[in-house]
Parts: C-alpha cells; structure tokens; sequence
C-alpha cells in the first residue's frame, strides 16, 4: 500500500508540474515582442530616356513578391506570425541609379515621388522629394513618417516612381527601389 501511496503522490506532482509549466509557456507566448526590420526586396524600374521638362511624368510601376508571414516565422523561431503584427511602419525609402553617367542622373530630377500599393490596400501610400540638389548623385533616400501602415500588409506590393524633370535625360535609367519597414509583432 506505500507504494501506491508513494506512486499516487509522485504522479500527482509530476500533473502539478506539467500543468504549471505548460501556463507559464502560455505566459511566455503572450509577452513575445519583436521590433523586427523588414524589406520587401528591391525593384528595378527603367526610367525611360525624356524630353518632357513640364508637369510629372510617370517613371514606371512593378510589382514584387513578399510572404510576411514567412518572415516573421523565421525571424521569431517560428513562435508568431502575420496575425501577431501590432505595428508597421516604414523606415527608409531609397532610389538608386545602377547605370548614371555625368549627363544622366538624379540632378535630371526637380522632383520625385515613390508610391507603393499592396494587395491589401490600394491606397497609394506616397513618399515625396521636391527640390533635388541639380548636383551629380545617384542615390536618394527619401523622407519618412510615422504613419500607421499595418493594412498595407500583403503578399504583393506594388511600386510607382512619378518625377518632374528639371532637364531631359538622353538614355533609359534604371533604378532600384527600396522600401525598409519595422514590423512590431507581439504574442
């Protein structure tokens, strides 16, 4: 009968301690919090060469392929996923020319803005530079805000390039397109 006793007793600890500890997983889960820096990939578009030195012109749209979800799965060990997103906004927005030459390049620009639409939203979400320094460059980060933009999550983003140009340009550019996000993700 001791053993039994003495068998009862350990199997009842054991439940006690499986139990606990399977809350405290569940305690864990709910206190994960990432700030997790994302970037949609690159896209190129091929500013076409032009003569057209009045009102914007239209540079170009392409779409790319993005799985959030898979993202953050990987870059949480697989503990959260898209559902778990309380925030997204953007960091960082850069053109870069990958073939400019001293006749062709950013100083050909007055203007510039970079709209991107997802899937999820078909709101154009813009990123404006006016005012581009007539100087020699290739590259150009454009200013951020805060704005909210957790409903543009999606698997397909699209992105848009519009300029006014301050001189044509005499060659097709192409550019890279890069949006950076933080996505705050919270079990």
């Amino acid at each position: 009968m001791k053993k039994h006793s003495l068998l009862s007793i350990l199997v009842l600890a054991m439940s006690v301690f499986v139990i606990s500890s399977l809350q405290s997983c569940t305690k864990l889960g709910k206190n994960l919090h990432f700030n997790l820096p994302m970037q949609t990939g690159t896209a190129t578009i091929t500013f076409p060469a032009s003569g057209s030195t009045t009102g914007q012109i239209n540079f170009g749209t392409t779409t790319v392929g993005y799985n959030v979800d898979s993202f953050i799965m990987a870059s949480t060990a697989n503990q959260l996923n898209s559902s778990n997103i309380s925030s997204v906004k953007i960091v960082g927005m850069k053109l870069t020319l990958t073939n400019p030459n001293i006749e062709n390049n950013f100083a050909n620009l007055q203007s510039v803005n970079a709209a991107f639409t997802s899937n999820s939203n078909q709101t154009p979400y813009i990123v404006s530079l006016g005012n581009i320094p007539d100087t020699y460059t290739t590259t150009i980060d454009l200013p951020v805000d805060s704005t909210e933009l957790k409903s543009y999550l999606g698997s397909q983003f699209t992105y848009t390039i519009n300029a006014v140009l301050r001189r044509a340009t005499t060659i097709p550019l192409n550019c890279t397109v890069s949006y950076q996000f933080s996505v705050v993700v919270q079990g």
